[in-house]
């Protein structure tokens, strides 16, 4: 995870920059779940790469991942498919490198006390990103299903107390809210999972799930009194739902300009007032995929791994 936040500096600083070439993803959509095909170059990856990811919630209750997908890398000087990577893994890492390096960049520095809301795939990577980032000493565990809380909360105390002694609590009071200087949501929720009279006024918030422009795990409410931080601005002002649904309301004009983390990391956008909540949206690019793979790949041939196949 260490390693992966540092990647992410890498890919946000670089595609606020406009040294990543990552096109928007296309999008295809049942009503069993969502396909995204994102690609990616760069000259300093040194390869092309393109995921197919999928998200089809009801695959929880057929044992099955919710979001599976593979990476393909080809190669920069002749186009020829180099590598095959499992992405599911890949993309609950970076994802959670990412809530890592937004809550290095964007958290209260003394943060100790955080809340998770979901207890899905990608918890873990969203819990060990946190711990990576401050000294949390309590970390609150939100689930639709408690039962799904404590669990996840026995399955990752050990992760918890080696990443800084930091107590995992099931199901609280929502009141504790109040006292957490992080949250973070990743759900497949279609509503606001907490109220803006629950939250402190300088909190910040991780918002990771609820993929699409019709679904928001934070209120509008909040969002209006908050800084809004996103990964790439082009690709949040058409997917991200915290954005859409406040537009299509006529809450914000289509001026809406919210800074990206990546011109924050390079220093070209200063957060000037730290005195309201901070909210840092992602919809992941391309551009996470593409530093992780080539890492992977370059490790891969330095020592002499992965299994061969012929095409």
């Amino acid at each position: 995870m260490p390693r992966a936040i540092e990647l992410m500096k890498s890919a946000y600083r670089d595609l606020s920059a406009g040294n990543v070439d990552s096109p928007l993803r296309t999008v295809l959509v049942n009503d069993n779940g969502t396909v995204l095909y994102k690609p990616a170059y760069s000259d300093d990856a040194g390869i092309f790469c393109v995921k197919v990811v999928s998200v089809f919630p009801a695959n929880v209750e057929k044992g099955l991942p919710v979001t599976p997908g593979i990476i393909v890398v080809n190669s920069a000087e002749t186009g020829m498919p180099l590598a095959i990577l499992e992405a599911g893994y890949l993309t609950s890492l970076r994802t959670g490198a990412a809530t890592g390096i937004a809550t290095e960049v964007l958290a209260p520095q003394e943060s100790k006390a955080g809340a998770l809301f979901g207890t899905g795939g990608q918890a873990r990577h969203q819990l060990e990103a946190m711990l990576c980032a401050r000294p949390f000493e309590k970390i609150y565990i939100f689930s639709r299903k408690p039962e799904k809380a404590i669990q996840f909360c026995e399955d990752n105390a050990e992760l918890a107390g080696s990443l800084g002694n930091c107590e995992l609590v099931a199901n609280p009071d929502r009141a504790v809210l109040k006292e957490c200087d992080v949250i973070t949501t990743v759900t497949t929720s279609p509503v606001a999972v907490f109220g803006d009279d629950e939250i402190s006024d300088t909190v910040h918030i991780n918002a990771i799930g609820s993929l699409g422009k019709d679904r928001t795990e934070v209120s509008a409410e909040t969002l209006l009194r908050s800084e809004v931080i996103v990964d790439q601005r082009a690709a949040c002002l058409v997917e991200a739902g915290e954005i859409c649904l406040m537009r299509d309301a006529g809450l914000i004009g289509e001026d809406y300009h919210p800074m990206e983390i990546g011109a924050i990391i390079a220093g070209d956008s200063i957060l000037t007032d730290r005195t309201k909540p901070t909210v840092f949206k992602s919809v992941g690019n391309a551009a996470q995929d593409l530093v992780c793979s080539a890492e992977i790949y370059r490790h891969t041939e330095a020592n002499n791994l992965g299994v061969d196949a012929e095409l």
